[in-house]
Protein backbone atom coordinates (compact mmCIF):
# COMPACT_ATOMS: atom_id res chain seq x y z
CA UNK A 1 0.00 0.00 0.00
CA UNK A 2 1.15 3.19 -0.76
CA UNK A 3 2.35 5.97 1.73
CA UNK A 4 1.59 9.28 2.74
CA UNK A 5 2.78 11.82 0.01
CA UNK A 6 4.43 8.83 -2.34
CA UNK A 7 4.46 10.56 -5.75
CA UNK A 8 2.68 7.39 -7.82
CA UNK A 9 -0.74 8.69 -6.69
CA UNK A 10 -2.29 11.73 -8.76
CA UNK A 11 -0.97 14.80 -8.69
CA UNK A 12 -4.83 16.20 -9.63
CA UNK A 13 -8.57 14.41 -8.89
CA UNK A 14 -11.62 15.91 -9.42
CA UNK A 15 -14.52 15.58 -7.28
CA UNK A 16 -18.36 15.40 -8.88
CA UNK A 17 -20.14 15.88 -6.37
CA UNK A 18 -18.13 17.30 -3.14
CA UNK A 19 -21.01 15.83 -0.19
CA UNK A 20 -20.47 13.20 2.03
CA UNK A 21 -18.89 10.54 0.17
CA UNK A 22 -16.64 12.98 -2.20
CA UNK A 23 -15.82 15.49 0.91
CA UNK A 24 -14.85 12.64 2.57
CA UNK A 25 -12.76 11.49 -0.65
CA UNK A 26 -11.19 15.24 -0.29
CA UNK A 27 -10.44 14.87 3.30
CA UNK A 28 -8.70 11.45 3.18
CA UNK A 29 -6.62 12.77 -0.03
CA UNK A 30 -5.65 16.29 1.95
CA UNK A 31 -4.43 13.59 5.08
CA UNK A 32 -2.37 11.15 3.17
CA UNK A 33 -1.26 13.29 -0.37
CA UNK A 34 -1.19 16.94 1.15
CA UNK A 35 0.06 17.69 -2.35
CA UNK A 36 -2.65 16.16 -4.43
CA UNK A 37 -4.29 19.23 -5.95
CA UNK A 38 -8.19 18.42 -5.50
CA UNK A 39 -11.07 20.32 -8.07
CA UNK A 40 -14.44 20.39 -6.84
CA UNK A 41 -17.58 20.02 -9.09
CA UNK A 42 -20.94 21.26 -8.49
CA UNK A 43 -23.80 23.39 -9.11
CA UNK A 44 -23.87 25.89 -5.68
CA UNK A 45 -20.97 28.31 -6.33
CA UNK A 46 -21.81 28.92 -2.30
CA UNK A 47 -21.29 25.15 -1.54
CA UNK A 48 -17.85 24.90 -3.34
CA UNK A 49 -16.73 28.39 -1.77
CA UNK A 50 -17.42 26.39 1.48
CA UNK A 51 -15.67 23.63 0.94
CA UNK A 52 -12.42 25.60 -0.53
CA UNK A 53 -12.99 27.75 3.04
CA UNK A 54 -12.86 24.51 4.86
CA UNK A 55 -9.70 23.26 2.93
CA UNK A 56 -11.20 20.23 1.67
CA UNK A 57 -10.84 21.37 -2.22
CA UNK A 58 -8.55 23.86 -3.92
CA UNK A 59 -11.00 25.40 -6.49
CA UNK A 60 -14.40 25.14 -7.55
CA UNK A 61 -16.15 24.48 -10.74
CA UNK A 62 -19.73 24.69 -11.68
CA UNK A 63 -19.85 23.09 -15.16
CA UNK A 64 -16.96 20.97 -16.70
CA UNK A 65 -15.68 22.08 -19.72
CA UNK A 66 -12.78 21.57 -21.94
CA UNK A 67 -9.96 23.19 -20.22
CA UNK A 68 -11.30 23.22 -17.70
CA UNK A 69 -9.55 21.08 -15.92
CA UNK A 70 -6.37 19.56 -16.54
CA UNK A 71 -5.51 17.43 -19.39
CA UNK A 72 -4.86 13.54 -17.82
CA UNK A 73 -6.06 14.44 -14.36
CA UNK A 74 -8.36 11.27 -12.53
CA UNK A 75 -11.88 12.16 -12.51
CA UNK A 76 -14.15 10.63 -9.66
CA UNK A 77 -18.37 11.19 -9.84
CA UNK A 78 -20.10 10.88 -6.28
CA UNK A 79 -23.46 12.11 -7.68
CA UNK A 80 -27.49 10.38 -7.45
CA UNK A 81 -26.61 7.13 -9.66
CA UNK A 82 -29.05 8.24 -12.48
CA UNK A 83 -26.29 11.48 -12.95
CA UNK A 84 -23.46 9.46 -13.01
CA UNK A 85 -23.28 8.36 -16.43
CA UNK A 86 -23.51 11.96 -18.43
CA UNK A 87 -20.56 13.91 -16.00
CA UNK A 88 -18.52 10.89 -16.36
CA UNK A 89 -18.74 11.68 -20.48
CA UNK A 90 -18.11 15.19 -19.62
CA UNK A 91 -15.15 14.39 -17.53
CA UNK A 92 -13.89 12.30 -19.69
CA UNK A 93 -14.34 14.91 -22.92
CA UNK A 94 -13.21 17.61 -20.66
CA UNK A 95 -9.72 16.05 -20.51
CA UNK A 96 -9.68 13.10 -17.69
CA UNK A 97 -7.25 10.42 -19.12
CA UNK A 98 -9.43 8.31 -16.19
CA UNK A 99 -12.82 8.52 -14.84
CA UNK A 100 -14.46 6.26 -12.05
CA UNK A 101 -17.57 6.95 -9.63
CA UNK A 102 -18.96 5.59 -6.34
CA UNK A 103 -22.61 4.88 -6.98
CA UNK A 104 -24.06 1.77 -5.22
CA UNK A 105 -25.36 0.58 -8.34
CA UNK A 106 -23.28 -0.76 -11.73
CA UNK A 107 -25.25 -2.28 -14.27
CA UNK A 108 -26.56 0.36 -15.96
CA UNK A 109 -23.71 2.85 -15.33
CA UNK A 110 -21.27 0.49 -16.42
CA UNK A 111 -23.50 -0.48 -19.66
CA UNK A 112 -23.28 3.44 -20.86
CA UNK A 113 -19.32 3.24 -20.74
CA UNK A 114 -19.23 -0.30 -22.83
CA UNK A 115 -16.07 -0.06 -25.11
CA UNK A 116 -14.78 2.98 -23.29
CA UNK A 117 -11.16 1.96 -21.92
CA UNK A 118 -10.96 5.26 -19.50
CA UNK A 119 -13.40 4.42 -17.38
CA UNK A 120 -13.83 2.17 -14.63
CA UNK A 121 -17.22 1.73 -12.18
CA UNK A 122 -16.58 1.73 -8.82
CA UNK A 123 -18.31 1.65 -5.55
CA UNK A 124 -16.74 2.27 -1.89
CA UNK A 125 -18.76 0.14 0.44
CA UNK A 126 -18.79 2.58 3.20
CA UNK A 127 -21.11 5.92 3.85
CA UNK A 128 -23.36 7.49 6.87
CA UNK A 129 -26.83 8.61 7.43
CA UNK A 130 -25.89 12.02 7.05
CA UNK A 131 -25.52 14.27 4.29
CA UNK A 132 -23.07 16.79 3.39
CA UNK A 133 -19.31 17.67 3.10
CA UNK A 134 -19.96 19.12 7.16
CA UNK A 135 -20.11 15.43 7.86
CA UNK A 136 -16.72 14.31 5.83
CA UNK A 137 -14.48 12.03 7.96
CA UNK A 138 -11.16 11.66 6.77
CA UNK A 139 -10.62 7.99 7.86
CA UNK A 140 -14.05 6.95 6.45
CA UNK A 141 -12.54 4.83 4.05
CA UNK A 142 -10.10 3.01 6.09
CA UNK A 143 -10.04 -0.53 5.98
CA UNK A 144 -13.21 -0.98 3.72
CA UNK A 145 -14.22 -2.50 0.69
CA UNK A 146 -14.62 -0.69 -2.68
CA UNK A 147 -15.56 -3.19 -5.41
CA UNK A 148 -13.89 -1.94 -9.17
CA UNK A 149 -16.07 -3.21 -12.07
CA UNK A 150 -13.44 -3.21 -14.78
CA UNK A 151 -15.93 -3.51 -18.14
CA UNK A 152 -14.02 -2.46 -21.02
CA UNK A 153 -11.62 -0.09 -18.97
CA UNK A 154 -7.71 -0.64 -20.35
CA UNK A 155 -5.29 -2.08 -17.66
CA UNK A 156 -3.82 1.59 -17.49
CA UNK A 157 -7.49 2.96 -16.35
CA UNK A 158 -7.94 0.24 -14.07
CA UNK A 159 -4.51 0.63 -12.63
CA UNK A 160 -5.24 3.88 -11.52
CA UNK A 161 -8.19 3.76 -10.21
CA UNK A 162 -6.74 0.39 -8.00
CA UNK A 163 -4.32 2.62 -6.74
CA UNK A 164 -6.80 5.97 -5.98
CA UNK A 165 -8.93 3.21 -3.88
CA UNK A 166 -6.17 1.68 -2.26
CA UNK A 167 -4.62 5.27 -1.44
CA UNK A 168 -7.22 6.29 0.37
CA UNK A 169 -7.30 2.92 2.19
CA UNK A 170 -9.77 0.59 0.99
CA UNK A 171 -9.21 -2.79 -0.26
CA UNK A 172 -10.52 -3.53 -3.37
CA UNK A 173 -13.03 -6.61 -4.91
CA UNK A 174 -13.29 -6.80 -8.55
CA UNK A 175 -16.79 -8.09 -9.68
CA UNK A 176 -19.08 -7.71 -12.77
CA UNK A 177 -21.53 -5.16 -12.65
CA UNK A 178 -24.19 -7.78 -12.49
CA UNK A 179 -22.76 -9.59 -8.96
CA UNK A 180 -22.51 -6.01 -7.55
CA UNK A 181 -25.51 -5.23 -7.64
CA UNK A 182 -27.33 -8.56 -6.86
CA UNK A 183 -25.00 -8.78 -4.06
CA UNK A 184 -25.69 -4.93 -2.67
CA UNK A 185 -29.40 -5.63 -3.44
CA UNK A 186 -28.96 -8.02 -0.27
CA UNK A 187 -26.24 -6.50 1.57
CA UNK A 188 -27.29 -2.65 1.43
CA UNK A 189 -30.50 -1.85 -0.41
CA UNK A 190 -32.67 -4.66 1.35
CA UNK A 191 -31.54 -3.29 4.85
CA UNK A 192 -32.55 0.43 3.74
CA UNK A 193 -35.88 -0.84 2.73
CA UNK A 194 -36.72 -2.94 5.97
CA UNK A 195 -35.25 -0.13 8.12
CA UNK A 196 -37.82 2.28 6.18
CA UNK A 197 -40.30 0.15 6.35
CA UNK A 198 -40.02 -0.55 10.25
CA UNK A 199 -39.62 3.18 11.06
CA UNK A 200 -42.72 3.81 8.90
CA UNK A 201 -44.92 1.14 11.24
CA UNK A 202 -44.66 2.96 14.42
CA UNK A 203 -46.83 6.65 15.15
CA UNK A 204 -44.94 9.04 16.14
CA UNK A 205 -46.28 9.27 19.49
CA UNK A 206 -45.20 6.08 19.99
CA UNK A 207 -41.68 7.05 19.79
CA UNK A 208 -41.12 7.97 23.62
CA UNK A 209 -41.34 4.14 24.19
CA UNK A 210 -38.59 3.39 21.66
CA UNK A 211 -35.20 1.63 23.03
CA UNK A 212 -32.06 1.37 21.14
CA UNK A 213 -33.20 -1.65 19.33
CA UNK A 214 -35.39 0.51 17.28
CA UNK A 215 -32.84 3.45 17.04
CA UNK A 216 -30.07 0.83 15.89
CA UNK A 217 -32.51 -0.67 13.23
CA UNK A 218 -34.13 1.87 11.83
CA UNK A 219 -30.71 4.33 11.68
CA UNK A 220 -30.17 4.42 7.86
CA UNK A 221 -33.88 5.19 7.73
CA UNK A 222 -32.97 8.59 8.35
CA UNK A 223 -31.21 8.63 4.81
CA UNK A 224 -31.99 10.53 2.06
CA UNK A 225 -35.36 9.61 0.43
CA UNK A 226 -34.51 11.20 -3.28
CA UNK A 227 -31.08 9.03 -2.85
CA UNK A 228 -32.70 5.79 -1.83
CA UNK A 229 -35.47 6.46 -4.57
CA UNK A 230 -33.08 6.58 -7.45
CA UNK A 231 -30.94 3.48 -5.96
CA UNK A 232 -33.57 1.32 -5.76
CA UNK A 233 -35.47 2.22 -9.17
CA UNK A 234 -32.17 2.01 -11.22
CA UNK A 235 -30.98 -1.37 -9.56
CA UNK A 236 -34.80 -2.77 -10.04
CA UNK A 237 -34.63 -6.01 -10.80
CA UNK A 238 -31.79 -6.89 -7.86
CA UNK A 239 -34.00 -5.20 -5.63
CA UNK A 240 -37.39 -6.25 -6.26
CA UNK A 241 -35.67 -10.42 -5.90
CA UNK A 242 -34.50 -9.07 -2.65
CA UNK A 243 -37.68 -7.96 -1.42
CA UNK A 244 -38.91 -11.18 -2.80
CA UNK A 245 -36.39 -13.06 -0.39
CA UNK A 246 -37.37 -11.29 2.61
CA UNK A 247 -40.98 -11.51 2.33
CA UNK A 248 -40.60 -15.11 2.31
CA UNK A 249 -38.43 -14.92 5.41
CA UNK A 250 -41.25 -13.24 7.33
CA UNK A 251 -44.07 -15.40 6.15
CA UNK A 252 -42.24 -18.03 6.96
CA UNK A 253 -41.96 -15.88 10.75
CA UNK A 254 -45.40 -15.63 10.64
CA UNK A 255 -46.09 -19.13 10.14
CA UNK A 256 -43.75 -20.24 12.85
CA UNK A 257 -45.94 -17.68 15.38
CA UNK A 258 -49.44 -18.90 14.22
CA UNK A 259 -48.33 -22.57 14.70
CA UNK A 260 -46.67 -21.42 18.09
CA UNK A 261 -43.70 -23.45 16.91
CA UNK A 262 -41.10 -22.10 19.32
CA UNK A 263 -38.55 -24.67 17.55
CA UNK A 264 -38.55 -23.09 14.32
CA UNK A 265 -38.75 -19.63 15.53
CA UNK A 266 -35.78 -20.40 17.38
CA UNK A 267 -33.95 -21.95 14.24
CA UNK A 268 -34.98 -18.95 12.37
CA UNK A 269 -33.25 -16.64 14.97
CA UNK A 270 -30.16 -18.72 15.70
CA UNK A 271 -29.36 -19.05 11.53
CA UNK A 272 -29.87 -14.69 11.65
CA UNK A 273 -27.70 -14.93 14.85
CA UNK A 274 -24.62 -16.93 13.17
CA UNK A 275 -24.63 -14.55 10.01
CA UNK A 276 -24.78 -11.64 12.46
CA UNK A 277 -22.36 -12.71 14.36
CA UNK A 278 -19.87 -13.80 11.26
CA UNK A 279 -19.00 -10.37 10.28
CA UNK A 280 -17.78 -9.69 14.17
CA UNK A 281 -16.14 -13.22 14.42
CA UNK A 282 -18.05 -14.15 17.42
CA UNK A 283 -19.91 -17.43 17.34
CA UNK A 284 -23.44 -17.74 18.19
CA UNK A 285 -23.47 -20.16 21.69
CA UNK A 286 -25.69 -22.83 20.94
CA UNK A 287 -27.77 -24.01 24.59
Amino acid sequence: MMTRGESTFESTIVISGVGLIGGSIAAAVRIRFPETRIIGIGRSRERLSAATAQGLIDEGLETIAAGSIPAGCFGVVCLPVEQISGVARDLLEAGCAAVTDAGSVKKLICEEFAGEPRFAGSHPIAGSEQSGFEHAMGDLFDGRICVVCPGAASATTLSRVTRFWQGIGMKIRQLTADEHDHILALTSHLPHVLASVTAGCVPPEYLEYAGTGFRDTTRIAAGSGAIWTSILLENRDACLAAIDVAEHGLAAVRAAIQRRDAGELREIWDRAARIRRAMDGTPVREN
